[in-house]
C-alpha cells in the first residue's frame, strides 16, 4: 500500500492515496525503534532478490533513503512490475530509480536509472477493475545476475479454485513497506527494509486476490509503501499472481491484490513481456 512521508514525497501520495479511493492509515510516523515487521514479518536479507523499490528525488537535493515510495518485482531483465498509482502522480518525464538491495539505505549508491514508465491508460476508471499495474523500464544488462519472477498463465488463480486448490492457500508478501505492530495502537513506522510476511487465502474474484492479513490467526501481511509488491503463493514462490493495491487502513484484516492472470491484465503487460 501506500507510504506516507514527509515534503513533497508527502503531498504525491496523499494525492495517489485520494485517487485510489484508499483511506490514510492513522499514527504515521518515521521509524526509530528498529522495528522488523511488515505486519508480522521478517527481513528477507538477500532472499528475494528480484523484489525492488522504486525511488525518486522527491526534493530535487539527490537521491537518498528517503525518497523510496513504492515496492515491485522483476519480470523480464528489463521490466519491473508495479502498480499504476505509484507512477501516475509522477511528471511524465520524471527520472525513478530501482534498488534490490535488502535496505533502500544500501541502494541509494547504485540505485538503477529508469529507461522510462508506463502504466494502463484504463487506470482509475472502474472500480471492480482499476487496471492498477505498471511498468518501469531499465536498462539493458543492469540487472544481471538477478532471475526474474514469472508471470502466471492466463486464469492462472481460476484454475486452482476450479480444483479448490486455494482453500487454505497461504501466500508470500514481499515489500519495503510500513511496519505495524499487530496489537496496540496502529501506528505505522518505516525504514526502509525489504521484508516478508505469510497471508492466507480469503476469497477470489475477476481482477482480486483477497487474503487475511489477521495475526490472530497467524497471518501476517503489507501496508503502506508495499504497494505494487508481488504476492506469490508458498507453493510456487517463483511465480508473481497478484500485485499489493489496497486493504484496510491500519494494514491489520484484509490486503486486496491486482490479479495479474487476468484478461486485462495481460492485455497491458502483453506490451512489454512475452506472455506464458
Amino acid at each position: 500500500m501506500h507510504r506516507n512521508a514527509g515534503g513533497i514525497a508527502l503531498a504525491f501520495l496523499i494525492a495517489c492515496i485520494a485517487a485510489c479511493g484508499e483511506p490514510a492509515a492513522p499514527g504515521m510516523a518515521s521509524n526509530r525503534d528498529g522495528s522488523t515487521r511488515i505486519v508480522n514479518g521478517e527481513p528477507t536479507g538477500s532472499a528475494y532478490g528480484n523484489v525492488g523499490a522504486v525511488m525518486f528525488d522527491f526534493a530535487s537535493d539527490g537521491l537518498d533513503a528517503d525518497d523510496w515510495f513504492c515496492s515491485g518485482s522483476l519480470i523480464a531483465p528489463t521490466v519491473f512490475l508495479t502498480a499504476a498509482h505509484c507512477l501516475e502522480f509522477l511528471p511524465a518525464n520524471a527520472q525513478i530509480y530501482v534498488t534490490f538491495k535488502p535496505t533502500v539505505a544500501d541502494g541509494v549508491a547504485t540505485a538503477i536509472p529508469a529507461i522510462s514508465f508506463h502504466f494502463d491508460p484504463a487506470y482509475g476508471h472502474d472500480q471492480s477493475n482499476p487496471h492498477d499495474i505498471g511498468v518501469v523500464i531499465l536498462p539493458a544488462k543492469r540487472t544481471r545476475g538477478i532471475t526474474p519472477l514469472r508471470l502466471p498463465p492466463a486464469g492462472y488463480l481460476d484454475g486452482l479454485a476450479d480444483k479448490n486448490g486455494l482453500k487454505d492457500q497461504k501466500f508470500i508478501n514481499v515489500g519495503y513497506g510500513g511496519d505495524v505492530p499487530t496489537t496496540g495502537q496502529p501506528i505505522v513506522t518505516y525504514d526502509g527494509v525489504r521484508k516478508s510476511s505469510v497471508s492466507t487465502y480469503m476469497a477470489l474474484e475477476a481482477n482480486w486476490l483477497w487474503l487475511s492479513m489477521n495475526a490472530a490467526t497467524g497471518n501476517g501481511g503489507d501496508c503502506y509503501g508495499d504497494s505494487g509488491g508481488p504476492k506469490l503463493l508458498v507453493s510456487n514462490p517463483g511465480v508473481v499472481v497478484a500485485l499489493v493495491v489496497t486493504g484496510d487502513a491500519v494494514c491489520r484484516a484484509t490486503t486486496k491484490d491486482y490479479r495479474v492472470d487476468s484478461d486485462t491484465a495481460r492485455a497491458f503487460l502483453g506490451g512489454y513481456v512475452s506472455l506464458p
